[in-house]
């Protein structure tokens, strides 16, 4: 898995998505996404939809990926090694700090 991410890198650049990861992986093993749907149950529509980032990469889907290309879940969906936070989380990560400190001063 690291070679390929190395690859991925060196085409992509550091900031690699799950999206960009679960393409390199499918493409490595010659499988078209017809050929992967059949193999997973999901729908070719739907790997499409991962694929150009137009759906959200969840760890039920790294999960079923990981076992068919034999690369632990983590890898896909963090390939950068860390978790790429949305707004929201940040938001909550501000509304998290301002309460435990309000708790730590009253």
């Amino acid at each position: 898995m690291k070679n390929m991410i190395d690859v991925l890198q060196n085409l992509l650049g550091e900031d690699l998505s799950s999206a960009e990861v679960l393409k390199g992986l499918r493409i490595k093993s010659g499988l078209s996404q017809d050929q992967l749907a059949e193999l997973t149950g999901i729908q070719r529509s739907n790997l499409s939809a991962l694929e150009n980032d137009r759906t959200p990469f969840t760890s039920y889907y790294a999960e079923i990926f990981a076992a068919v290309f034999k690369v632990h879940p983590s890898d896909i969906l963090y390939p950068n090694g860390h978790v790429k936070k949305s707004a929201d989380l940040l938001n909550l990560e501000k509304k998290a700090e301002a309460f435990f400190k309000k708790m730590a001063n009253g």
